[in-house]
Protein backbone atom coordinates (compact mmCIF):
# COMPACT_ATOMS: atom_id res chain seq x y z
CA UNK A 1 0.00 0.00 0.00
CA UNK A 2 1.08 4.03 -0.82
CA UNK A 3 2.18 6.02 1.78
CA UNK A 4 0.17 9.40 1.78
CA UNK A 5 3.08 11.09 0.89
CA UNK A 6 3.60 9.34 -2.82
CA UNK A 7 -0.15 9.46 -3.64
CA UNK A 8 -1.04 12.45 -5.98
CA UNK A 9 -4.29 13.89 -6.44
CA UNK A 10 -4.93 12.41 -10.08
CA UNK A 11 -2.27 9.69 -10.74
CA UNK A 12 -3.14 8.61 -14.41
CA UNK A 13 -2.73 12.56 -15.27
CA UNK A 14 0.41 12.98 -13.88
CA UNK A 15 1.32 9.84 -15.71
CA UNK A 16 0.17 10.78 -18.97
CA UNK A 17 1.61 14.33 -18.09
CA UNK A 18 5.44 12.72 -17.34
CA UNK A 19 5.11 11.06 -20.36
CA UNK A 20 3.67 13.78 -22.38
CA UNK A 21 6.63 14.06 -24.99
CA UNK A 22 7.06 10.26 -25.55
CA UNK A 23 2.93 10.01 -26.10
CA UNK A 24 3.24 12.38 -28.74
CA UNK A 25 6.04 10.67 -30.31
CA UNK A 26 4.23 7.52 -30.45
CA UNK A 27 1.20 9.20 -31.98
CA UNK A 28 3.37 10.76 -34.74
CA UNK A 29 4.67 7.44 -35.72
CA UNK A 30 1.37 5.79 -35.58
CA UNK A 31 -0.18 7.58 -37.90
CA UNK A 32 3.00 7.88 -40.05
CA UNK A 33 2.67 4.29 -39.76
CA UNK A 34 -1.05 4.26 -41.17
CA UNK A 35 -0.27 6.33 -43.96
CA UNK A 36 -1.57 4.80 -47.48
CA UNK A 37 -2.30 5.07 -50.85
CA UNK A 38 -5.52 3.31 -50.72
CA UNK A 39 -8.12 5.72 -49.35
CA UNK A 40 -10.86 4.13 -47.56
CA UNK A 41 -7.71 2.05 -45.49
CA UNK A 42 -6.15 5.67 -44.12
CA UNK A 43 -9.53 7.02 -43.50
CA UNK A 44 -10.79 4.09 -41.44
CA UNK A 45 -7.35 3.78 -39.65
CA UNK A 46 -6.84 7.75 -38.82
CA UNK A 47 -10.68 7.98 -37.50
CA UNK A 48 -10.20 5.50 -35.50
CA UNK A 49 -7.07 6.49 -34.09
CA UNK A 50 -7.79 10.04 -34.04
CA UNK A 51 -10.61 9.26 -32.11
CA UNK A 52 -8.05 9.08 -29.33
CA UNK A 53 -8.58 6.65 -26.22
CA UNK A 54 -7.11 6.08 -23.53
CA UNK A 55 -3.37 5.29 -24.86
CA UNK A 56 -3.08 3.36 -21.47
CA UNK A 57 -1.06 0.43 -23.38
CA UNK A 58 1.65 2.48 -24.45
CA UNK A 59 1.57 4.92 -21.69
CA UNK A 60 2.52 1.67 -19.24
CA UNK A 61 5.04 0.61 -21.44
CA UNK A 62 7.07 4.00 -21.58
CA UNK A 63 6.44 3.65 -17.69
CA UNK A 64 8.01 0.43 -17.47
CA UNK A 65 10.92 1.65 -19.91
CA UNK A 66 11.35 4.38 -17.37
CA UNK A 67 11.29 2.14 -14.25
CA UNK A 68 14.70 0.46 -14.71
CA UNK A 69 16.04 3.31 -17.36
CA UNK A 70 16.30 5.51 -20.03
CA UNK A 71 13.61 5.69 -23.05
CA UNK A 72 15.15 4.96 -26.48
CA UNK A 73 13.73 4.86 -30.09
CA UNK A 74 12.89 1.03 -29.34
CA UNK A 75 10.46 2.28 -26.32
CA UNK A 76 8.68 4.56 -29.29
CA UNK A 77 8.46 1.56 -31.67
CA UNK A 78 7.25 -0.98 -29.16
CA UNK A 79 4.49 1.68 -27.73
CA UNK A 80 3.20 2.39 -31.05
CA UNK A 81 3.31 -1.10 -32.18
CA UNK A 82 1.21 -2.22 -28.56
CA UNK A 83 -1.38 0.63 -28.96
CA UNK A 84 -1.76 -0.60 -33.13
CA UNK A 85 -2.31 -3.94 -32.07
CA UNK A 86 -5.20 -2.66 -29.58
CA UNK A 87 -6.48 -0.82 -32.30
CA UNK A 88 -6.73 -3.79 -34.63
CA UNK A 89 -8.33 -6.32 -31.81
CA UNK A 90 -11.06 -3.40 -31.21
CA UNK A 91 -12.03 -3.00 -35.23
CA UNK A 92 -12.27 -6.65 -34.92
CA UNK A 93 -14.64 -6.89 -31.66
CA UNK A 94 -16.99 -3.97 -33.11
CA UNK A 95 -17.58 -6.54 -35.79
CA UNK A 96 -17.97 -9.35 -33.74
CA UNK A 97 -19.81 -7.81 -31.01
CA UNK A 98 -22.19 -5.42 -33.55
CA UNK A 99 -21.32 -2.46 -31.57
CA UNK A 100 -22.68 0.90 -32.23
CA UNK A 101 -20.48 2.80 -30.54
CA UNK A 102 -16.89 3.26 -29.50
CA UNK A 103 -15.35 6.05 -27.81
CA UNK A 104 -18.45 7.92 -27.93
CA UNK A 105 -18.93 7.76 -31.89
CA UNK A 106 -20.35 5.29 -34.36
CA UNK A 107 -17.86 2.36 -34.88
CA UNK A 108 -16.46 1.80 -38.46
CA UNK A 109 -18.64 -1.40 -39.34
CA UNK A 110 -21.58 1.05 -38.72
CA UNK A 111 -20.16 3.83 -40.86
CA UNK A 112 -18.39 1.60 -43.38
CA UNK A 113 -19.57 -2.06 -43.25
CA UNK A 114 -18.05 -5.43 -41.57
CA UNK A 115 -15.41 -6.27 -44.65
CA UNK A 116 -13.46 -3.06 -44.51
CA UNK A 117 -13.65 -3.30 -40.73
CA UNK A 118 -11.80 -6.22 -40.36
CA UNK A 119 -9.33 -5.71 -43.16
CA UNK A 120 -7.99 -2.81 -42.08
CA UNK A 121 -7.82 -4.39 -38.26
CA UNK A 122 -5.40 -6.89 -40.70
CA UNK A 123 -3.69 -3.90 -41.88
CA UNK A 124 -2.92 -2.53 -38.67
CA UNK A 125 -1.55 -5.49 -37.50
CA UNK A 126 1.10 -5.74 -39.78
CA UNK A 127 1.46 -2.34 -39.48
CA UNK A 128 2.64 -3.36 -36.00
CA UNK A 129 4.59 -5.87 -36.96
CA UNK A 130 6.40 -3.74 -39.33
CA UNK A 131 7.27 -1.83 -36.13
CA UNK A 132 8.46 -4.08 -34.06
CA UNK A 133 11.07 -5.62 -36.80
CA UNK A 134 12.73 -2.59 -36.78
CA UNK A 135 13.82 -3.07 -33.02
CA UNK A 136 16.05 -5.91 -35.02
CA UNK A 137 15.42 -7.67 -31.33
CA UNK A 138 14.16 -11.46 -31.96
CA UNK A 139 12.56 -11.22 -28.31
CA UNK A 140 10.07 -8.31 -28.81
CA UNK A 141 9.01 -10.45 -31.91
CA UNK A 142 8.23 -13.28 -29.88
CA UNK A 143 6.65 -11.75 -26.94
CA UNK A 144 4.35 -9.38 -29.29
CA UNK A 145 3.35 -12.43 -31.55
CA UNK A 146 3.14 -14.46 -28.88
CA UNK A 147 0.51 -12.05 -27.10
CA UNK A 148 -1.50 -11.93 -30.34
CA UNK A 149 -1.52 -15.06 -30.22
CA UNK A 150 -3.15 -15.38 -26.75
CA UNK A 151 -5.39 -12.33 -27.33
CA UNK A 152 -6.90 -14.27 -30.72
CA UNK A 153 -7.31 -17.49 -28.88
CA UNK A 154 -9.38 -15.57 -26.04
CA UNK A 155 -11.83 -13.68 -28.55
CA UNK A 156 -12.29 -17.12 -30.16
CA UNK A 157 -12.93 -18.81 -26.38
CA UNK A 158 -15.09 -15.71 -25.34
CA UNK A 159 -16.86 -16.11 -29.07
CA UNK A 160 -17.93 -19.89 -27.85
CA UNK A 161 -18.82 -18.91 -24.00
CA UNK A 162 -20.40 -15.78 -25.43
CA UNK A 163 -24.00 -16.55 -23.39
CA UNK A 164 -22.65 -19.40 -21.10
CA UNK A 165 -24.36 -19.01 -17.88
CA UNK A 166 -22.30 -21.94 -16.65
CA UNK A 167 -18.85 -20.55 -17.16
CA UNK A 168 -16.98 -20.94 -14.23
CA UNK A 169 -15.28 -17.76 -12.66
CA UNK A 170 -11.71 -19.06 -13.01
CA UNK A 171 -12.40 -19.76 -16.42
CA UNK A 172 -13.62 -16.70 -16.96
CA UNK A 173 -10.90 -14.66 -15.50
CA UNK A 174 -8.70 -17.03 -17.34
CA UNK A 175 -10.82 -15.49 -21.05
CA UNK A 176 -10.01 -12.01 -19.53
CA UNK A 177 -6.34 -13.02 -18.83
CA UNK A 178 -5.71 -14.07 -22.94
CA UNK A 179 -8.25 -11.26 -24.42
CA UNK A 180 -7.23 -8.26 -22.10
CA UNK A 181 -4.14 -8.72 -19.48
CA UNK A 182 -1.97 -10.63 -21.80
CA UNK A 183 -1.30 -6.84 -23.77
CA UNK A 184 -0.64 -5.29 -20.84
CA UNK A 185 1.11 -7.89 -19.70
CA UNK A 186 3.23 -7.44 -22.91
CA UNK A 187 3.46 -3.74 -22.71
CA UNK A 188 5.16 -3.82 -19.75
CA UNK A 189 7.39 -6.39 -20.20
CA UNK A 190 8.89 -4.75 -23.81
CA UNK A 191 8.85 -1.49 -21.95
CA UNK A 192 11.42 -3.10 -19.20
CA UNK A 193 13.27 -4.75 -21.48
CA UNK A 194 14.05 -1.85 -23.77
CA UNK A 195 15.86 0.19 -21.23
CA UNK A 196 17.67 -3.08 -20.30
CA UNK A 197 16.16 -4.80 -17.31
CA UNK A 198 17.69 -8.26 -16.02
CA UNK A 199 15.08 -11.14 -16.60
CA UNK A 200 13.59 -11.08 -13.40
CA UNK A 201 13.11 -7.79 -13.33
CA UNK A 202 11.21 -7.88 -16.49
CA UNK A 203 9.13 -10.84 -15.27
CA UNK A 204 7.66 -9.05 -12.07
CA UNK A 205 6.97 -6.12 -14.06
CA UNK A 206 5.13 -8.11 -16.84
CA UNK A 207 3.26 -9.84 -13.52
CA UNK A 208 2.05 -6.29 -12.76
CA UNK A 209 0.88 -5.47 -16.41
CA UNK A 210 -1.24 -9.09 -15.93
CA UNK A 211 -2.90 -8.52 -12.62
CA UNK A 212 -3.72 -4.68 -13.64
CA UNK A 213 -4.96 -5.66 -17.02
CA UNK A 214 -6.94 -8.41 -14.90
CA UNK A 215 -8.42 -5.90 -12.53
CA UNK A 216 -8.71 -3.22 -15.10
CA UNK A 217 -11.13 -5.32 -17.08
CA UNK A 218 -13.08 -6.18 -14.17
CA UNK A 219 -13.47 -2.77 -13.28
CA UNK A 220 -15.09 -1.98 -17.26
CA UNK A 221 -17.30 -5.27 -16.77
CA UNK A 222 -19.27 -3.09 -13.96
CA UNK A 223 -18.79 0.13 -15.26
CA UNK A 224 -20.96 -0.93 -18.34
CA UNK A 225 -23.75 -1.86 -16.17
CA UNK A 226 -23.55 1.12 -14.03
CA UNK A 227 -21.70 4.31 -15.33
CA UNK A 228 -23.72 6.13 -18.20
CA UNK A 229 -20.44 8.33 -19.73
CA UNK A 230 -17.99 5.85 -20.45
CA UNK A 231 -18.07 5.96 -25.08
CA UNK A 232 -20.95 3.54 -25.29
CA UNK A 233 -24.06 3.08 -24.00
CA UNK A 234 -25.12 1.63 -20.25
CA UNK A 235 -25.49 -2.20 -20.61
CA UNK A 236 -24.09 -2.78 -23.73
CA UNK A 237 -22.62 -6.07 -22.90
CA UNK A 238 -26.41 -7.04 -21.49
CA UNK A 239 -28.06 -6.06 -24.94
CA UNK A 240 -25.07 -7.82 -26.67
CA UNK A 241 -25.87 -11.20 -24.81
CA UNK A 242 -22.47 -10.86 -23.44
CA UNK A 243 -22.28 -12.83 -20.08
CA UNK A 244 -19.55 -11.35 -17.91
CA UNK A 245 -18.48 -11.22 -14.21
CA UNK A 246 -20.99 -9.93 -12.03
CA UNK A 247 -23.42 -11.71 -14.21
CA UNK A 248 -21.86 -14.80 -13.18
CA UNK A 249 -21.44 -13.83 -9.61
CA UNK A 250 -25.27 -13.31 -9.59
CA UNK A 251 -26.21 -16.22 -11.79
CA UNK A 252 -24.51 -18.60 -8.63
CA UNK A 253 -26.42 -17.16 -6.54
CA UNK A 254 -29.28 -16.21 -7.87
CA UNK A 255 -32.09 -19.25 -7.13
CA UNK A 256 -34.20 -17.83 -10.15
CA UNK A 257 -31.60 -19.06 -12.54
CA UNK A 258 -34.57 -19.40 -14.83
CA UNK A 259 -34.52 -15.14 -15.44
CA UNK A 260 -31.10 -15.17 -16.32
CA UNK A 261 -31.44 -17.96 -19.18
CA UNK A 262 -34.24 -15.51 -20.32
CA UNK A 263 -31.57 -13.26 -19.96
CA UNK A 264 -28.73 -14.58 -22.15
CA UNK A 265 -30.83 -17.45 -24.07
CA UNK A 266 -33.68 -16.33 -25.55
CA UNK A 267 -35.05 -13.84 -27.58
CA UNK A 268 -37.54 -12.40 -24.60
CA UNK A 269 -34.66 -10.41 -22.79
CA UNK A 270 -36.18 -8.74 -19.93
CA UNK A 271 -35.56 -5.05 -19.69
CA UNK A 272 -32.00 -3.94 -18.70
CA UNK A 273 -33.68 -2.54 -15.19
CA UNK A 274 -34.50 -6.16 -14.17
CA UNK A 275 -30.94 -7.69 -15.00
CA UNK A 276 -29.36 -4.22 -13.46
CA UNK A 277 -32.02 -4.66 -9.86
CA UNK A 278 -30.88 -8.15 -9.36
CA UNK A 279 -27.46 -7.61 -9.77
CA UNK A 280 -27.58 -5.14 -7.14
CA UNK A 281 -29.90 -7.74 -5.20
CA UNK A 282 -27.47 -9.95 -5.21
CA UNK A 283 -24.24 -7.70 -4.35
CA UNK A 284 -22.46 -8.71 -7.81
CA UNK A 285 -20.73 -5.35 -8.07
CA UNK A 286 -19.37 -5.46 -4.60
CA UNK A 287 -18.33 -9.10 -4.95
CA UNK A 288 -16.72 -8.21 -8.78
CA UNK A 289 -14.95 -5.07 -6.65
CA UNK A 290 -13.34 -7.16 -4.03
CA UNK A 291 -12.19 -9.48 -6.49
CA UNK A 292 -10.14 -6.25 -8.42
CA UNK A 293 -9.03 -4.83 -5.42
CA UNK A 294 -7.01 -8.49 -5.19
CA UNK A 295 -5.39 -8.20 -8.63
CA UNK A 296 -4.93 -4.23 -7.82
CA UNK A 297 -2.95 -5.32 -4.51
CA UNK A 298 -1.28 -8.32 -6.75
CA UNK A 299 0.27 -5.26 -9.24
CA UNK A 300 1.76 -2.98 -6.48
CA UNK A 301 3.47 -5.78 -4.64
CA UNK A 302 4.67 -6.37 -7.82
CA UNK A 303 6.31 -3.11 -8.38
CA UNK A 304 7.16 -2.72 -3.87
CA UNK A 305 10.90 -3.32 -4.38
CA UNK A 306 11.87 -0.79 -6.95
CA UNK A 307 11.90 2.61 -4.81
CA UNK A 308 11.74 5.73 -7.58
CA UNK A 309 8.75 8.32 -8.19
CA UNK A 310 7.57 6.01 -11.19
CA UNK A 311 6.82 3.10 -9.21
CA UNK A 312 5.15 5.02 -6.77
CA UNK A 313 2.92 6.71 -9.48
CA UNK A 314 2.44 3.34 -11.04
CA UNK A 315 1.07 1.80 -7.96
CA UNK A 316 -0.84 5.13 -7.06
CA UNK A 317 -2.45 5.06 -10.86
CA UNK A 318 -4.02 0.98 -9.50
CA UNK A 319 -4.99 2.59 -6.49
CA UNK A 320 -6.84 5.11 -8.03
CA UNK A 321 -8.64 2.63 -10.62
CA UNK A 322 -10.69 0.72 -8.04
Amino acid sequence: MLQASQIVLDPIKQLRNDFKNGLQQVDNLILDSVSTNEPLVQTIAKTLISAGGKRIRPLLCLASGQLIGTLNQNSIYLAAAVELIHVATLLHDDVIDESPLRRGQQTSNMIWGNKPSILVGDFLFAKAFQLIVKTENIQFLDILSTTSSKISEGEVTQLRCFNALDLNVENYLEITEHKTATLFSAACHIGALTAGADKNTAYKISQFGKFFGLMYQIIDDIDDYITTNRGKSQGDDYQEGKVTLPVLLAFQDDPDKAFWHQCFSSDNQPPFEQALERLHKFDSFRKCRAIAKLYGKQAQECLQPITNDISYLMQAVVESSL
